[in-house]
């Protein structure tokens, strides 16, 4: 799975805003990113480093990893770093999905936390890169017998439940449509098994803004959707496994 950066939406101020990253009051205009409500100045948003998670300029007070991301603090307050506490939220997830959805693997799959030059040297290894300005959160990947899902070390809780729900979608279509090469239903399907563990959750506006903001795997999102529209989730699973 990998994100790019949050679109950026000029607005006029409140006289009491002050901007999210400097706190300053904001000058005439500031920017939202991605839907959030954080607003920021246009001098922040051209020159404070951004979050290596959540694209947003951040503050004073913000944490740079050892692979040289930074984080700003509101994505530290949630981020997994410790192996442990990610193989746990990796467990939670996958049973999660597989209770709602019923994605069961016949062969089960690894799990690995690595930083973002491991990452981006696993993906590259594949041979596919993601495209230029996104950046890699988790990657499936299969080698032989092995069967493994790499995931950032860093990223905020919910960003890696619903990275690890998008790329076990990726193992369960290596297993029931291996020979599926259409990449935007490959792609869509596993970022609609994201939305649905969202909706699991209880995080509805999380998932609804998958829906409305932009990012690389939206349009292939609706097609999902669209499809779970008409045939229903179980009608899902088998269009799926019937495609090539």
């Amino acid at each position: 799975m990998a994100t790019s950066d949050l679109p950026r939406d000029a607005a006029r101020p409140r006289s009491t805003d002050r901007c999210a990253a400097c706190g300053d009051p904001l000058p005439g205009s500031y920017y939202t990113l991605g839907g959030r409500p954080e607003r920021y100045c246009p001098h922040c948003i051209a020159t404070r480093p951004r979050c290596a998670s959540c694209g947003a300029p951040v503050g004073d007070q913000h944490w740079r990893l050892h692979d040289g991301r930074v984080q700003c603090a509101s994505c530290h307050a949630t981020a997994v770093y410790e192996p442990d506490l990610a193989r746990a939220l990796f467990d939670e997830t996958v049973a999660g999905v597989v209770a709602q959805l019923g994605l069961t693997l016949n062969v089960g799959v690894a799990f690995r936390l690595v930083d973002a030059p491991t990452l981006e040297g696993l993906r590259a290894e594949g041979g596919a890169p993601p495209p230029a300005g996104q950046n890699t959160l988790g990657l499936y990947q299969r080698r032989g017998h092995l069967r493994t899902i790499y995931m950032l070390y860093g990223l905020p809780r919910l960003t890696f439940r619903i990275t690890v729900a998008h790329e076990y979608a990726h193992a369960w279509q290596g297993e029931r449509c291996p020979l599926l090469r259409d990449d935007e239903l490959r792609e869509g399907f596993a970022e609609w098994v994201a939305y649905h563990h969202l909706r699991w959750l209880g995080c509805t506006r999380a998932a609804e803004r998958m829906l409305t903001t932009d990012h690389p795997y939206r349009q292939a999102l609706g097609r999902l959707i669209g499809l779970e529209r008409q045939l229903g989730l179980p009608g899902v699973m088998t269009y799926l496994t019937r495609a090539e």
